[in-house]
């Protein structure tokens, strides 16, 4: 079984702490170049075109849909205003 040494722990970041942080430091720049790249560079560099279309609705489904959240908004209002019992009050 591996022994832990705080010592020798100690003297090894006291000799190589400067290398350590150095790494640190460089991931993280290029964990950064890749994000500026990533969600910045390529969403500038091609721009979006707008296109406007017309946009064709189905009355039919658009009723039966709004019909559907009546029917669950009716519900969770009975929901709410319905009392239960507690069975901690007795």
């Amino acid at each position: 079984m591996v022994k832990f040494l705080p010592k020798k722990t100690f003297n090894y970041l006291k000799k190589y702490y400067l290398w350590i942080i150095g790494v640190i430091f460089i991931s993280l720049l290029f964990l950064n170049i890749f994000i500026y790249y990533q969600y910045i560079y390529l969403v500038m560099k091609n721009q979006p075109e707008l296109i406007n279309q017309e946009i064709n609705i189905n009355e039919e489904v658009l009723q039966k849909v709004r019909e559907n959240i009546d029917k669950r908004e009716e519900n969770l209002f009975r929901v709410r205003k319905t009392e239960y019992y507690n069975p901690f009050n007795d």
